[in-house]
């Protein structure tokens, strides 16, 4: 999953929610000097990651996208799925969606001590862009700027349009599988302890 789940499966506390983003955004080495709330994101952030690549409706949904974007479906469906969540949110969660983003941009400054400075401004920043994964327009946009960062650039030509065309299915699939993760990660939620 990406980013807005992360951060919807979190219970209401910042840093574990920080946590729960970190490993997407620092090395292994970066990530060791974390304690208490942060590591128990992490920790969490590890085990939805693992939940949600072995889920079957995540496999058919990154299987829409063969094969023309194969060799990169898991990361588009990482955001699409958070698309599906944006058109789904007052199932999940009963604040607005820019009412909970600007929840946790509030939070931010009491814990910029604890954040190396790259991974501060790109929470920072992600609160301010997430919501643009409302359209399947802000999920192609997304994915090019992902594909200049890479070694060998991509540019994913007729995504947005690929993406259109399975928006249903891509719907379908999200509603099967995120009340499965939401079940996983319901411990986590009301602060008990993960096995």
């Amino acid at each position: 999953m990406n980013y807005l789940a992360h951060l919807l499966l979190s219970p209401p506390d910042a840093a574990f929610r920080v946590g729960n983003l970190l490993p997407d955004l620092l090395r292994l080495p970066q990530l060791e000097p974390f304690q208490g709330r942060y590591s128990e994101g992490i920790a969490l952030h590890r085990r939805i990651d693992a939940f949600t690549d072995a889920h079957p409706l995540t496999r058919r949904s990154r299987q829409r996208l063969w094969p023309d974007y194969r060799r990169f479906s898991g990361v588009i469906v990482d955001i699409v799925y958070d698309h599906c969540l944006i058109q789904r949110w007052d199932r999940y969660h009963p604040q607005p969606l820019p009412d909970f983003l600007a929840e946790i941009r509030a939070s931010l400054p009491a814990l910029r001590a604890d954040l190396p400075d790259k991974a501060y401004r790109r929470i920072s920043s992600l609160t301010q862009w997430l919501g643009d994964y409302e359209t399947m327009a802000g999920v192609a946009t997304a994915m090019g700027e992902i594909g200049k960062r890479l070694r060998r650039p991509v540019a994913f030509p007729g995504l947005q349009a690929a993406l259109e065309r399975q928006q249903q299915g891509f719907l379908e699939d999200f509603d099967g599988f995120f009340p499965d993760l939401v079940a996983m990660a319901a411990p986590a939620l009301h602060g008990q302890p993960q096995k």
